[in-house]
């Protein structure tokens, strides 16, 4: 069998540390030189799974709504950034920058917008421009607003300091590698990666790091023999970063995921992994190895303590269908009618814009939104009552 260069990779730390965490064996998958999902430019995301941004550029101008109020809150700072890491062909980017330049003139001029990624991908040019004759409700993305938008190679936010304004994701933290965990005769053990007949196979023995055991039981888990989940230990790494970077503004985190309670809950018993090829989900991680997709609902009450701890203030917390709703969702929706579309066209723009809403698509994700340096009580539109 033809095996794919980060399969082979991945073989070659077996043979010579003897068995790999399962964090390590996520790493080289999504992000190794040698061909790992995110880190190889002959790889088309979209291929193998959409976004909110990829669903329509709506979501984008509703993001650019709230930014705008974030920049009022800091006092209409002449530069105001927005870092999107994990900002990939640069979707989200544009659909923002157009939607700031057309219905926030105080903030566009302001607006400077870096778009960081591990390895940042060019907007191929088979990709379908949006217009106001497809059926998005005007919403357009611009080659004005690729130009305004800052490419840039980054792995993290180790590069950023002195942020004033918004460091956004979207669809990023469920990336992170994390650690594998089974109770096993009542404690935890973790879930290794090792060679066996040639082929792939999965140990337990005690956890390689107490972070883990540590991080469980700081939520104050209480968790039945069987029981199988994930950690994400880079939660730390990345705060740490965030709040090194961010000077004053806001953190804007969108993603799959939970608060601990729920996501190691009886029903995630089994933990909550999943891989996408070709938009089919899949529960085996061993195959396909460098052409897949490797995710994990993120913890946000681990994520929630972290920040406090670093002094990022938890400023919002809710489905990404109610902060949508909150900055007017319902008011992008109408507008469909006034444009001159077509039945057809109409109706593809309202099936792609409830996409954004339903909770069986990407309605259920989070939002969550902290905030450093902006004084008490600050209460943002997307967290807020309808409006």
């Amino acid at each position: 069998m033809l095996r794919s260069a980060v399969d082979e990779e991945i073989r070659d730390l077996i043979q010579k540390h003897g068995r790999i965490t399962f964090a390590r064996f996520m790493q080289a998958c999504l992000y190794s030189r040698r061909g790992g999902f995110y880190a190889s430019s002959a790889q088309s995301i979209s291929a193998h799974f959409g976004t909110s941004s990829m669903s329509h550029p709506v979501f984008g101008a509703l993001i650019a709504r709230q930014l705008e109020q974030m920049w009022h809150l800091l006092g209409d700072p002449s530069v105001f950034h927005v870092i999107e890491v994990g900002s990939g062909e640069g979707t989200l980017a544009r659909s923002i920058v157009h939607a700031c330049s057309r219905m926030a003139p105080g903030l566009a001029p302001a607006l400077y917008y870096v778009a960081a990624d591990y390895e940042p991908r060019t907007p191929r040019s088979s990709d379908p421009t949006v217009d106001r004759d497809n059926g998005t409700g005007g919403m357009s993305s611009s080659p004005d607003a690729t130009l305004r938008v800052q490419r840039v190679k980054a792995e993290g936010l180790q590069a950023f300091r002195n942020v004033v304004g918004c460091i956004l994701s979207n669809e990023l933290i469920d990336n992170f590698p994390v650690h594998r965990f089974a109770i096993q005769g009542g404690s935890v053990k973790e879930v290794f990666v090792t060679l066996a007949g040639g082929k792939l196979v999965e140990v337990l023995d005690e956890p390689s790091s107490a972070r883990i055991e540590e991080r469980i039981a700081s939520l104050g888990l209480s968790l039945p023999e069987g029981y199988r989940g994930e950690v994400n230990l880079g939660l730390e790494d990345w705060t740490r970063q965030i709040s090194s970077a961010l000077e004053r503004g806001f953190v804007l985190t969108i993603d799959y995921g939970q608060q601990a309670v729920d996501l190691y809950g009886p029903e995630k018993a089994q933990g909550t992994l999943v891989c996408y090829h070709r938009h089919a989900a899949r529960e085996d991680p061993y195959q396909d190895i460098g052409q897949q997709d490797i995710t994990c609902d993120v913890d946000f009450t681990s994520l929630m303590r972290l920040g406090e701890r670093h002094g990022l203030a938890t400023a919002g917390y809710i489905p990404q269908s109610q902060f949508l709703t909150n900055l007017g969702f319902s008011s992008f929706l109408d507008a469909l009618d006034t444009q001159g579309l077509s039945a057809a066209r109409t109706a593809l723009g309202r099936m792609a814009m409830m996409a954004l809403v339903n909770p069986e698509e990407y309605g259920d994700l989070k939002v969550f939104a902290q905030a450093k340096g902006c004084g008490p009580a600050i209460e943002l539109l997307g967290f807020a009552s309808p409006g």
